[in-house]
């Protein structure tokens, strides 16, 4: 009776504890989604203060002042992303406008009726299809508007501030926390920072050379929106698959829209599908190598995950957010299994 007892007892403790996680994940998901004005400009600034941290410690080697460097860094970026963001929203609002998207449609449907495609509703099916997509939108979402854009920049700025203020405090907080488990935390943030700045950093040069190699060929072949085209490339070559894929669409389907015949298409989509290929499926894995252990698949799944709940900016998010779950994960026993369920594989044993 004694055993049953047990046995029963331990049952009903697993089940109370699957349906606690159950309800946390949900409770978690839901304050995501409320909090997400604030959240995503503290992560990115996180990201970014990540980022620049090398720079700030190698300029302290030659005597010059942390804080000073902080101010210069954080002007750098204000200026880049206004100055940038004033040429893209230029870009965008001519696109999008009736010259620029209307005009687009209107000759893409004249190309598609003058081609002889198999079946009698093709035609028909395949425009109602494009009457279906809503580039406006997607461009809008995409790249939001300027009131948006500007006030996302101010709390990013503001955050980064604070951010380089208290690290060092902040980091020593969490240590102290830890107590016992000091060394490991400290090994654990340690790996974050690595991880992520090591990700990033080949990321941004990889979407560079994605963005520049496009735009080189879209210039060459004079096609419309050349430089909105190719820092959508670079852009969206952030998000895993699916933005190299979305970053293909407006230039396949402007090229089709605007040249009579299908070479130039064709071109421009043998050019997507070999910078892609060449960058993100050979030259990317072997410079990252195994800094972020995570599976190909849980890397898809945790992209459409936080665009389901942060939109577009989860989706450039995901990785970096999910990398660092995995590794702290990793650092503590009783959730090692779900950073092995992360990985690219299970830990390999030790010969001896």
């Amino acid at each position: 009776m004694t055993n049953n007892h047990r046995g029963t007892g331990k049952s009903t403790i697993r089940a109370l504890t699957a349906l606690v996680g159950i309800v946390a994940t949900i409770l978690l998901g839901w304050l995501l989604i409320s909090a997400a004005p604030i959240l995503q400009p503290l992560v990115i600034a996180l990201l970014l203060c990540n980022v620049l941290q090398p720079v700030v410690r190698t300029l302290a080697r030659y005597r010059i002042p942390s804080w000073a460097t902080v101010i210069i860094l954080l002007a750098l970026l204000v200026w880049a992303m206004v100055a940038g963001g004033y040429v893209l929203f230029a870009q965008v609002r001519d696109f999008v406008g009736d010259q620029g998207v209307g005009q687009l449609r209107q000759q893409l449907e004249e190309r598609i009726r003058t081609w002889n495609l198999p079946g009698e509703n093709t035609q028909a099916t395949i425009i109602n299809l494009m009457e279906d997509l809503d580039l406006r939108s997607f461009m809008i979402n995409l790249f939001g508007t300027l009131r948006d854009f500007l006030l996302g920049l101010f709390l990013v700025v503001l955050y980064m501030i604070f951010i380089f203020t208290e690290q060092a405090v902040f980091r020593r907080k969490i240590v102290a926390v830890a107590r016992q488990r000091g060394a490991d935390t400290e090994i654990a943030l340690d790996s974050i920072s690595s991880g992520i700045q090591r990700y990033l950093g080949v990321k941004t040069v990889t979407s560079l050379a994605t963005g520049v190699l496009c735009y080189s060929v879209l210039l060459y072949l004079n096609l419309p929106y050349a430089l909105l085209f190719g820092f959508m490339t670079y852009l969206l070559n952030y998000i895993p698959t699916f933005g190299s894929l979305a970053a293909a669409i407006l230039p396949v389907t402007t090229a089709l829209a605007d040249r009579e015949g299908l070479t130039d298409p064709l071109i421009v989509a043998g050019t997507y599908l070999t910078v892609n290929v060449m960058l993100g499926s050979f030259l990317e894995p072997r410079l990252l190598g195994r800094e972020l252990n995570l599976s190909p698949l849980v890397i898809l799944v945790s992209v459409v995950v936080w665009a389901a709940l942060w939109g577009v900016t989860g989706a450039f998010l995901a990785v970096p957010l999910t990398a660092t779950g995995q590794i702290i994960f990793n650092h503590f026993d009783s959730t090692r299994g779900i950073a092995v369920l992360l990985s690219n594989g299970p830990p390999r044993e030790k010969s001896t």
